[in-house]
């Protein structure tokens, strides 16, 4: 049985260091590593500059003075391709070279060292620019992440309104159930709010405010929402969608709104890609010191080949929708990034007769709940 996993882990930030001078690059190599980044290391700058083309880095620090092609000129050559955003750059200087220092900075340096290298110093300046872009990624992905999250929302309040005109149209009349409609159109669009709500709290990370509050949840509470909120889009595509809820399930401390973001998402998944006249369940049970939640449904189940795309950006699955809904591949990626917010883990199993199953893991609270 095929299955993935992934969880919250210390994926260390990638430095490039790139210095002439061999002990100069092993000392920052041992001194950096020590505090859990992951250090390549470059002689000059043609070997930085390939280096860059073919991985990911996530900051450099750049000498100067080198022979060959000099600091400031593999700087010139980085920012052809990276902003300061994407890519900052640290030059290292030594005290005599103010001059070159200043033309860095015009060039597009991010920050500067002075020789000799005092190690608070280059930890604290290395973090602030890391910190930087950090938080632009976080922004960018919840711009992306709530567009994508705003687009269900709005689907079902356009195939409402729709249908009421049509009948409205045709008979003259309100459809009988209108009131039951506008209700639905109601609740959605408090769905949508909701989402907004959380997508400004979100926002209020990138300009110093706190996290939204983390509190102790009754998660059978919780689920119950997501549940909810996903019955009338289960009944418009004729699944059946139920609940096998544990008794007494300990608590767990989380953010509530990232909680029904991911449910809403996996819910909303198997929901998407399941057939006709098939059952989707959604299960919470406790396993040692965690809770675990469960979404099985009874679909086309996954690919060999999906288990490697699973929550990566832009990775297309080999299902596809059964509603003619869209499908951008962004909740999967959107859930392993709250549920680490939260301490938890997120992964996926086929069942042993059809469909698959996702789950995602919260560690149990040491709290009382509030």
């Amino acid at each position: 049985m095929e299955s993935v996993v992934t969880s919250p882990a210390e994926n260390s930030q990638h430095l490039l260091v790139v210095d002439d001078i061999e002990s100069n690059r092993d000392l920052m190599r041992l001194q950096l590593q020590r505090h859990h980044y992951r250090v390549s290391l470059a002689e000059n700058g043609e070997e930085a500059l390939a280096m860059i083309a073919r991985e990911h880095f996530d900051l450099v620090l750049l000498d100067i003075r080198m022979p060959g092609m000099d600091g400031i000129e593999v700087l010139q050559q980085i920012r052809c391709s990276y902003s300061q955003l994407s890519l900052p750059v640290i030059m290292v200087t030594a005290e005599d070279q103010e001059q070159r220092l200043v033309e860095a900075l015009g060039v597009g340096a991010n920050d500067y060292l002075a020789k000799p290298l005092r190690l608070p110093v280059t930890l604290a300046r290395i973090e602030a620019q890391l910190s930087v872009g950090r938080l632009a990624t976080i922004q960018e992905d919840v711009v992306r992440f709530t567009s994508h999250d705003l687009k269900k929302p709005l689907l079902v309040m356009m195939d409402i309104a729709e249908t009421m005109q049509q009948e409205a149209q045709q008979s003259g009349v309100m459809p009988a159930d209108s009131g039951e409609l506008l209700d639905l159109l109601i609740r959605t669009g408090q769905n949508m709010q909701q989402v907004i709500s959380g997508f400004l709290d979100q926002e209020g990370l990138s300009h110093g405010r706190e996290e939204p509050l983390r509190r102790v949840l009754d998660l059978n509470q919780a689920m119950q929402k997501s549940l909810q909120a996903n019955m009338d889009y289960a009944a418009r595509k004729g699944i059946t969608l139920s609940s096998e809820f544990a008794e007494q399930l300990p608590s767990v401390q989380a953010n509530e709104f990232r909680l029904c973001q991911i449910m809403d998402n996996l819910i909303g998944n198997a929901l998407k890609f399941s057939p006709r006249q098939t059952h989707t369940v959604v299960r919470t049970r406790a396993e040692g010191e965690y809770v675990m939640v469960e979404i099985e449904d009874n679909g086309p189940g996954l690919d060999k080949d999906d288990f490697s795309k699973l929550f990566i950006k832009q990775a297309r699955l080999s299902n596809r929708p059964t509603g003619n809904e869209s499908s951008s591949g962004l909740g999967l990626v959107m859930c392993k990034q709250l549920i680490a917010l939260d301490n938890g883990a997120i992964g996926a199993r086929n069942n042993p007769g059809s469909g698959a199953t996702f789950w995602i893991r919260l560690p149990v609270s040491k709290l009382k709940e509030c």
